[in-house]
This record gives structure tokens, C-alpha cells and sequence, in this order.
């Protein structure tokens, strides 16, 4: 199941990314996945939630996008001001 490997590697970038964007919360990571790709959409949705477990940002939601093309890209990170989310409190 390389869509674990998938997921452990989006996760792994994203984290990396978060200290630039300054005190934030990932609500939503967006990707597009192709159905060229070599990539089950649905294995790579649960493979996320098990990377995301214990991460900054456990509990995001990941919403995908199918094509029929050959790509797998993350397309878009929805992140909320931690100062400002009332889950946060």
C-alpha cells in the first residue's frame, strides 16, 4: 500500500512548511489525484488520517479532487489563525 508512504510524505512536507505560515491550524488539504495516477483515492484517505495522527495537524479534513489524468498534486492548504479559532480555546 504505497498511498501510506503517500500520505506519511504529504504529511511530512506540510509540517515542514507550517513554521513559515506562523501560528496557524490546517483545516483542509486539497489534492488532485488522477485516476491515472497509480493512486486509490480511497486507500490514500485513509492512509491520511493514520499520518495525521499526532502531527500539527491532526484533524485536518482532505478533500479530493479525481481526474482522469496521470497527476497527483496538492493544490491547496486551508489554514485558520490559531489566535483566532475558537477550538483552540
Amino acid at each position: 500500500m504505497h498511498e501510506l508512504s503517500i500520505a506519511v510524505s504529504l504529511v511530512e512536507t506540510i509540517c515542514d512548511e507550517l513554521p513559515g505560515l506562523g501560528e496557524v491550524r490546517v483545516a483542509m488539504v486539497t489534492l488532485r489525484v488522477g485516476a491515472l495516477s497509480g493512486v486509490a483515492p480511497d486507500a490514500l484517505a485513509f492512509a491520511f488520517d493514520l499520518a495525521t495522527d499526532n502531527t500539527r495537524i491532526a484533524g485536518a479534513q482532505l478533500h479530493i479532487e479525481r481526474t482522469d489524468g496521470r497527476e497527483l498534486e496538492l493544490r491547496s492548504l486551508e489554514v485558520i489563525d490559531a489566535a483566532e479559532d475558537c477550538r483552540s480555546s
